[in-house]
């Protein structure tokens, strides 16, 4: 029997990238941090949004290793108004329909 566990790692040393305030009073951000692979520093990406009425907050820290596929989902939540419940739905979607999340066959 083969045991697999799944090791969830926080980035560390986590800076604020871009944060922006939608006309929805929610504010997204594209947070910048590193975690150690394999011996080896990665970098990684997170977004946030977070409801300035509620304060509610929901967060991806690790959302890609790559900056360009962050910002343009960061920027298509400020575009569709995508409040903090709705990261984790809007997450998937993108993952669904983008071609880098499509497998070789």
């Amino acid at each position: 029997m083969i045991t697999i566990k799944k090791q969830k790692q926080k980035p560390e040393n986590t800076i604020i990238y871009m944060e922006v305030y939608g006309v929805n009073r929610v504010i997204y951000r594209v947070t910048a941090g590193t975690v150690n692979r394999r011996g080896t520093q990665a970098a990684v990406y997170g977004v946030s949004v977070e409801d300035i009425r509620t304060g509610r907050r929901e967060c991806l820290e690790n959302f890609s290793e790559d900056i360009e596929v962050t910002l343009k989902f960061a920027n298509s939540l400020v575009h569709k108004r995508i409040p903090p419940d709705g990261l984790y739905n809007e997450a998937l979607r993108h993952l669904r329909f983008s071609p880098e999340s499509i497998l070789p066959i």
